[in-house]
């Protein structure tokens, strides 16, 4: 009897060891974990990200196009194979089996499975076991990139850790195979996104580079071979690149003050409360600085080439390329996720292992609430907003005042610069904020409404209406008198009556929607 109670403590021990995990029990942490992450999702009718509702709109446009005249007179639809198209190739197929809201937060669903399910792949494929240890992902899931709305990236950095786990995991088989997946898997990684690709371009050179040298066949030609075979998985790519690419579409480059890209380490974990935030960061910095002095901490040896060449490749990124900004904000996720996919913790001591998992548990779930509360929050105040512009006549004309510099995203409030898009989605109106760059976005304002778009921005409405100034040659002043509509995304004493030709339609906590007389 004390034998069998002996092994079967035992089994239940070994069943407990968090860093070795069989498959069905990796499986249920690793949902209840994405159950937990889903929450604010699920709970809000339209996510607080600052462009959701813009690209929301556009996928609106797409999904609905054939059926609307009124969508056909403002926008047309331009397919190409652009590199930022995840939304555009997944959420439009997703609303003609459900509602439109259901497929968008279905997509920022599909971002936490990738991301998540891509760093406990890498980490199962380089260690060779399942570990609760790469479910630290999911304390970086809401992110200030997330905040700003920045969903292609991120869907594009999830499709990158699965891409790097299934080119190790394939790395000694058929290299036919291993070429074929992984030109699939590189396409796919294009298509969501040009910055995801690049970055997995560099971490399978500096993967490959680290294999070779420690095999001591980097600069032998058998070894420059294989290299140069592993870059094939690019080529459908590049010659996508060069038959696409349009004349002068870089676009401006500009770098920002050096000393920023350390402050940038902190988007990762940066949401609502600052302060909670900044012991969230210090507390997994400590904690891997911590293991690494105890050696408990061991890092796969072949990711500390990527993982150095991308910090170099972040030193030298600009801050704005290919007509983006913020360019050099993303990387330090993309580094913290492969850096805790290529970790792996040692803690003998069962009862440590049990008090680290439950400290980490209790700010996974804490962090959760914190954006649950916050997200509903922003919803209630996004509510009388929605319903005002579901009032619109169908093939409204929606004009955006907005106060300078108004792109953020706030602690206290939830994001205005791209709620006017949910007229869009309401009364297929035309809203001359949408996004549509050429190299970024297949939509595009057919004309006249390009040029009513470009004849006036948001900032000259918004001193026209609210500080009755910036008009003195009428121009400001002429260009709202060919809308209908025009959304104030901010709390201001907005002039109205004969003197502006503007009657209140709504006036909302934080915006006003007027009506231009005609």
């Amino acid at each position: 009897m004390a034998s069998f109670s002996q092994s079967g403590t035992a089994a239940m021990r070994a069943r407990l060891d968090l860093t070795d995990l069989t498959l069905g029990q990796f499986a249920l942490l690793f949902a209840a974990c994405f159950l937990i992450a889903a929450l604010p999702v699920l709970v809000v009718a339209t996510p607080p990200l600052l462009d959701y509702p813009n690209h929301l709109a556009r996928m609106h446009i797409e999904t609905v196009y054939q059926r609307s005249p009124f969508l056909q007179q403002f926008y047309a639809l331009d397919w190409r194979p652009i590199p930022n198209l995840a939304m555009d190739l997944v959420v439009p197929p997703l609303a003609r089996i459900m509602p439109l809201a259901w497929a968008g937060k279905a997509f920022l669903l599909a971002i936490f499975l990738l991301m998540a399910g891509g760093t406990a792949a890498l980490h199962r494929t380089l260690f060779g076991r399942w570990s609760a240890w790469s479910l630290l992902a999911f304390l970086l899931l809401y992110n200030r990139i997330l905040l700003w709305g920045f969903v292609n990236f991120l869907f594009g950095i999830g499709l990158l850790m699965v891409a790097t786990a299934s080119w190790i995991a394939l790395r000694e088989r058929a290299l036919w195979l291993r070429l074929l997946i992984a030109a699939l898997l590189a396409l796919a990684l294009y298509l969501a996104h040009l910055f995801a690709f690049a970055t997995y371009a560099f971490v399978i050179l500096g993967y490959e580079i680290s294999r070779f040298y420690r095999q001591g066949r980097l600069f032998s030609l058998g070894g420059l071979g294989e290299l140069c075979a592993s870059g094939l998985q690019f080529v459908p790519v590049l010659a996508l690149l060069v038959l696409t690419a349009a004349p002068g579409s870089g676009g401006e480059i500009g770098w920002s003050r050096f000393v920023r890209k350390l402050d940038l380490l902190f988007n990762i974990v940066d949401n609502y409360h600052r302060w909670f935030d900044i012991a969230t960061f210090a507390l997994l910095v400590a904690l891997f600085a911590a293991a690494a002095f105890a050696r408990v901490l061991k890092l796969s040896r072949a990711m500390v080439a990527p993982l150095l060449l991308l910090c170099l490749v972040q030193l030298a990124m600009p801050n704005r390329l290919f007509n983006g900004t913020g360019v050099d904000h993303r990387m330090p996720l993309v580094l913290a996720l492969l850096l805790i996919g290529a970790s792996s913790i040692a803690l003998a001591d069962r009862r440590r292992q049990s008090l680290l998992a439950a400290l980490l548990a209790l700010l996974f779930v804490t962090r959760i609430g914190i954006v649950t509360v916050s997200w509903t929050g922003f919803d209630r105040s996004y509510a009388p907003l929605a319903a005002a512009l579901a009032r619109l006549p169908p093939g409204s004309l929606l004009a955006v005042a907005s106060p300078p510099a108004s792109v953020h995203v706030s602690t206290e409030e939830g994001p205005m610069t791209h709620v006017a898009s949910l007229a869009v989605i309401a009364a297929d109106a035309f809203v001359p904020t949408l996004f549509v760059f050429p190299d970024q976005q297949p939509l595009r304002f057919r004309e006249p409404y390009t040029a009513l778009a470009h004849s006036a921005s948001p900032e000259d409405f918004w001193r026209f209406i609210v500080d009755g100034k910036g008009d003195e040659a009428g121009g400001v002043a002429a260009a709202l008198s060919r809308y209908d509509y025009v959304l104030v995304t901010d709390q201001a004493a907005v002039r109205t009556g004969d003197a502006t030709g503007l009657d209140i339609v709504a006036r909302l906590a934080d915006a006003a929607l007027l009506k231009i007389r005609h």
